[in-house]
């Protein structure tokens, strides 16, 4: 088949589930990834015969997006802060948001330092930080073993020194670990009543244990964070978290009554309430 015709061949495939420029920018994007060419080939070179290796390339992917399975889950990579990570569907998608989570504590913190990235998953926060902070110590935890080879061969990938560790965050011993001075966590945070609102692409294929929280319990997991922070966290230690903006009045309240200090709310790029920082006294 030539360019344009496989091009077509994903419109008509996929126009149940996209939109017609949403079909040409995953088109675009796949033969990015898979040859490096530029979208302009596309008006450049419309006749342009595949070959059978690239036609086959390209043919797999196209099953697997009519099934809605996210196109990083597709090529098997994510762009995060500068990094091309390894995900699948044992990870969840690094978003953009838990970029700027990255970018407001390499303003804020200079100096070398101890930091644990708590719920790690990919390890794209634990990373991205180690590429832009090579002094800092950092440990990252999960309690999926699947997460943390995914983790491990991205910090392999890109030569960046981070001890991963399986550990469940809800029963952590602090006992073995050094003091810290920054704990950074985007734990599991959505309730199961935001389901009717989130795309079938991540239901279906994103893990669900990196996602919800229970309903009755929506601070779980900021609770033991904070719980563990008293024992993990030197003097004036900080802790940074993305949150669920629908719980934001209720975590600054938690996070008061076991004596933290400074809480700061910032919000993402849609104007929502997204990041917390506070202090150990």
């Amino acid at each position: 088949m030539t360019l344009i015709q496989t091009r077509d061949l994903f419109r008509s495939t996929l126009s149940a589930l996209y939109q017609e420029r949403e079909i040409d920018d995953l088109f675009k994007r796949l033969i990015h990834h898979y040859f490096q060419w530029e979208s302009v080939k596309i008006a450049l070179e419309p006749d342009y015969l595949l070959t059978a290796t690239e036609q086959e390339k390209i043919n797999t992917s196209l099953p697997l997006l009519q099934a809605a399975v996210p196109f990083q889950y597709v090529v098997e990579k994510s762009h995060f802060y500068g990094l091309d990570l390894y995900v699948n569907s044992a990870v969840l998608i690094p978003r953009p948001e838990t970029e700027e989570l990255v970018a407001w504590i390499l303003q804020e913190e200079i100096n070398p330092l101890h930091l644990m990235d708590l719920g790690t998953g990919s390890g794209s926060i634990a990373l991205a930080l180690k590429s832009q902070r090579l002094s800092w110590k950092i440990t990252a935890v999960d309690i999926s073993s699947e997460a943390l080879k995914v983790a491990q061969y991205n910090s392999d990938k890109h030569s960046l020194t981070v001890d991963f560790l399986q550990r469940d965050l809800l029963s952590l011993d602090t006992s073995g670990f050094e003091k810290q001075d920054i704990l950074v966590s985007n734990p599991p945070y959505v309730l199961p009543s935001e389901r009717k609102k989130m795309h079938a692409n991540v239901l279906d294929n994103e893990p669900e244990v990196a996602l919800f929280v229970p309903e009755n319990d929506p601070l779980l997991f900021y609770r033991a964070i904070l719980e563990k922070g008293k024992e993990l966290l030197n003097p004036k230690g900080r802790i940074y978290f993305e949150i669920n903006p629908l719980c934001c009045d209720a975590l600054i309240e938690l996070c008061h009554s076991f004596g933290y200090t400074d809480v700061v709310v910032k919000h993402d790029i849609f104007q929502k309430k997204r990041m917390l920082k506070m202090s150990l006294e």
